[in-house]
């Protein structure tokens, strides 16, 4: 099972839902899911922002490697569940790169992108993605079944 986190330029939030993601599911047992993340509006091979590596760090996850990739038909047709950080990212991915809109899943009522902010809206992001988390993994087993 394939899960695409999905944000607009790959650099903060869906690098950090995708490692949170990957160690939850990990945690509960879950080998058979591969987590990757990927951004609407983006360049390939950006790294995470300081203060994304930062947040991350300070719970333990290293996101440092990570490199951007931007959203293509060929992604979306190679991914089981779409993980879009608003409302708006689910939507491009339906409309502009023909995801099916019955796995798009957005956590919570989005997520608030920290780009060009302080590090202490980074750790908001950040832990407001661990608050959506269960949520999160329960409706990705619903769309399991």
């Amino acid at each position: 099972m394939k899960i695409l986190c999905v944000c607009t330029g790959n650099v903060c939030r869906s690098p950090m839902l995708e490692a949170l993601l990957r160690r939850e599911l990990e945690k509960e047992g879950f080998t058979d899911f591969t987590v990757s993340s990927a951004g609407t509006m983006t360049d390939d091979g950006m790294i995470p922002t300081e203060h994304a590596v930062t947040a991350m760090n300070e719970i333990g996850l290293d996101i440092s490697e990570h490199a951007s990739r931007q959203v293509n038909r060929t992604i979306v047709e190679d991914t089981d569940i779409f993980v879009a950080l608003t409302t708006e990212h689910g939507v491009a991915l339906a409309f502009y790169h023909g995801a099916d809109p019955k796995k798009i899943l957005v956590p919570g009522a989005g997520v608030p992108d920290p780009f060009g902010r302080p590090l202490p809206v980074y750790r908001q992001c950040r832990d407001l993605l661990l608050e959506t988390l269960p949520q999160l993994i329960e409706d990705i087993k619903a769309l399991c079944v």
